[in-house]
């Protein structure tokens, strides 16, 4: 018998001391006193006293086994079954060839990888087998099952000679299932072996809770001493447009190990892979800084539209997050579209008027755009569409938000401004609908007496990330007079600007390919002093251009997690990207079919159907990993024992050991129903004792 806790059992043996000295502490002291005309009644006292004690005794153990039985359930005993050494088995092999595994091994292990050791620590557990014993081979990424019968030694030794660790996330937790669930199916006993650097990329402590498991799980920590390393995490265009045409600034963050705080530059440099265009910059981090950006400008042709961007750091032991890929556009190809209907009976002018104003301040200069009535949104009539602002909601039918919603998914970015009249048609279920899930409009407009202001610091938008430094000033003089409430998840909604009260006044969600942004406030004078403020122009074309920037960024997919857009049949290394020299084939889904794929940039080939939904037949697509599943750092000790202790483990010395343990969770539950049945017990037998004694002076 051993305990999965056993601290916790040690303390339930220790509370068994509590009840003896309860007891002790609260025993009767008295003091006799002769006296001769009691001598009798003394002695039957004497008599009852002796059973009384019997019986106090018979109490006491049973609230001791109480407290002991407790304490055994929480440790969650386990029991262990002996298995002869030369037993046959099943083992089961789950390796760690996520991309994490891509880092370099700890520094006693020169030139390798933490792939390359966990590999060897897996054929060493499969080289000390019994004779007789089969084997089934699992990973953490990509495929996962890599056998769908158990096979012999040898040829599980040569299939992980054959592997190669991919560029996606780790998934352990399923790796782990699908390894016992294949070992439940076996008659033999079973034993799974999980090998693994255990960094914070390859095991999130927090997110990855192993399951339990009925075979036993054998841990095999190959270390990692790494204490992390510089790593891009975004490439992201600073303007979209016509004033962009003629070059391109990006800014490329990086990030270093938080324990790193001295000053200290990185080179950056951005690569056009079309043209072999080049530019380099420094990220530069300051003095306890963990994020630096490198702002890079690059000459491109301005016949071009689209490009391909590769940003690299010089590599290091984790060479996996050191390139960016990225598409970048330069010009918007289409008008912005307003829908809205033509009124003349305003004074104050209407939301479209005031935001066409702000799209192009001069004639001939801003952002060009046309109107479109809401009756002719119908199915087909948005595509093409990049930009749409929907000023009149209330005006579109259900074919209307359809087709919104359809033109949205396809990549195009959607901003609505509520309506100015009082209306009873119910336009904010499809409008938070298109928001995304868990979002909601109020019926109910609100107006605000004294009117609110806007919080002078503003959280981090991509919207205005351009104006940020001088946001304060510029939302100082707006006042909102009536708005609408939207509430929704933090996972959902990102708010762009924000009301002293801390409600939204404007909104970012993203759904599909698409984005869509939302005003709480209609820009018009009854509602807010905000089209009629520095602020509004460069709000408006800010939303438009970093918009259609982030519509941009949706070309990016990441490996293992991302989808490609819908109807997107295959993938075609371009010319001039040599990090990718094979088509990757595209599933129903949208995901990539095998293991093959690496960051770069590839050809988005889209199925000429007329359901595809999409205004692309052929785009760009940036391959890219996840920074935070590339991480080397090592997990925190404490912390990487506890979410082990999640389950019962051996060590890595059990290669060779004649045990077999597995936890029994069922124990646990029988200890507390005989805990139940001791408390029970206890408690019949207290009340059946509890006869008065005689008292005596």
């Amino acid at each position: 018998m051993t305990f999965i806790s056993p601290w916790l059992a040690v303390a339930g043996a220790a509370a068994m001391a509590l009840p003896i000295l309860i007891h002790l502490f609260l025993r009767r002291r008295q003091k006799p006193i002769e006296w001769a005309a009691m001598e009798l009644l003394r002695r039957a006292v004497q008599q009852s006293q002796r059973a009384r004690r019997v019986e106090r005794w018979i109490l006491l153990v049973l609230r001791c086994l109480a407290l002991l039985l407790v304490g055994l359930a929480i440790a969650r005993p386990a029991t262990v079954t002996a298995i002869s050494m030369n037993q046959p088995v099943v083992l089961a092999v789950v390796l760690d060839d996520s991309v994490a595994s891509r880092a370099a091994a700890s520094s006693t292990m020169p030139g390798q990888t933490a792939f390359d050791a966990a590999r060897t620590a897996c054929i060493e557990s499969i080289r000390a087998l019994p004779s007789g014993s089969l084997v089934h081979v699992f990973t953490t990424s990509g495929s996962i099952e890599h056998t769908s019968e158990a096979v012999l030694p040898d040829r599980a030794v040569a299939m992980l000679g054959a592997l190669e660790p991919t560029y996606e996330p780790s998934r352990v937790r399923q790796a782990v299932d699908r390894a016992d669930d294949a070992l439940r199916r076996m008659t033999m006993p079973g034993r799974i072996v999980l090998a693994s650097s255990f960094s914070r990329g390859a095991i999130d402590t927090e997110a990855q809770v192993l399951p339990a498991t009925k075979a036993t799980l054998e841990i095999r920590d190959v270390g990692s001493d790494d204490t992390g390393t510089v790593a891009i995490v975004s490439m992201v265009q600073r303007t979209l447009g016509p004033q962009s045409t003629g070059s391109i600034t990006v800014d490329v963050a990086v990030t270093r190990p938080s324990h790193e705080e001295a000053r200290r530059s990185i080179p950056v440099t951005v690569t056009d892979v079309l043209t072999d265009r080049a530019a380099t910059a420094d990220a530069i981090f300051i003095e306890g800084s963990p994020r630096a950006v490198a702002t890079v400008t690059l000459v491109v042709d301005p016949a071009l539209t689209e490009h391909a961007w590769m940003a690299t750091i010089p590599s290091d032991r984790q060479p996996a997050d050191d390139l960016r890929a990225a598409t970048i556009s330069t010009v918007s190809a289409d008008p912005v579209l307003v829908v809205d209907r033509e009124r003349l009976d305003i004074d104050e002018g209407s939301s479209a008027q005031w935001i066409e104003r702000a799209l192009e301040p001069v004639a001939g200069m801003g952002l060009a755009h046309r109107r479109m009535d809401p009756s002719d949104v119908r199915p087909g009539s948005l595509k093409g569409s990049t930009s749409i602002i929907i000023c009149r909601p209330e005006l579109l039918d259900a074919a209307g938000w359809a087709e919104c919603s359809a033109a949205c998914e396809s990549g195009a970015l959607v901003v609505i401004v509520p309506p100015t009249d009082e209306t009873f048609v119910e336009w904010q279920d499809p409008c938070a609908a298109l928001l995304g899930p868990g979002v909601t409009i109020r019926r109910d407009q609100i107006s605000h007496d004294p009117p609110r202001r806007l919080q002078p610091q503003q959280p981090t938008s991509p919207i205005t990330q351009l104006i940020a430094s001088e946001l304060t000033e510029l939302v100082a003089p707006i006042e909102v007079i009536r708005s609408v409430v939207i509430e929704g998840p933090s996972t959902t909604l990102s708010p762009i600007l924000l009301m002293d009260d801390g409600m939204p006044m404007m909104v970012l969600a993203t759904k599909g390919r698409g984005v869509v942004v939302m005003f709480a406030t209609a820009p018009v004078p009854s509602w807010s002093t905000l089209a009629t403020k520095p602020i509004f122009v460069p709000l408006v074309q800010e939303t438009i251009r970093q918009g259609e920037v982030l519509l941009d960024a949706g070309g990016s997919v990441t490996i293992g997690v991302g989808r490609l857009p819908e109807g997107t049949t295959e993938l075609r290394p371009i010319r001039g990207s040599a990090s990718q020299d094979v088509s990757l084939t595209i599933d129903p889904a949208g995901v990539i079919v095998g293991d093959e794929a690496k960051p770069g940039i590839m050809q988005a080939i889209t199925a000429q159907t007329a359901s595809a939904g999409s205004s692309r037949t052929e785009s760009l697509v940036a391959l890219n990993v996840d920074p935070a599943a590339c991480d080397p750092q090592r997990n925190d000790p404490a912390r990487l024992a506890a979410w082990l202790n999640q389950t019962l483990t051996t060590p890595s010395s059990a290669v060779t050991a004649t045990n077999t343990t597995q936890s029994s969770s069922s124990a646990s539950v029988w200890l507390l129903l005989a805990t139940a049945l001791v408390i029970l017990t206890e408690t019949l037998l207290g009340r059946t004792f509890s006869v008065p004694e005689p008292k005596t002076t």
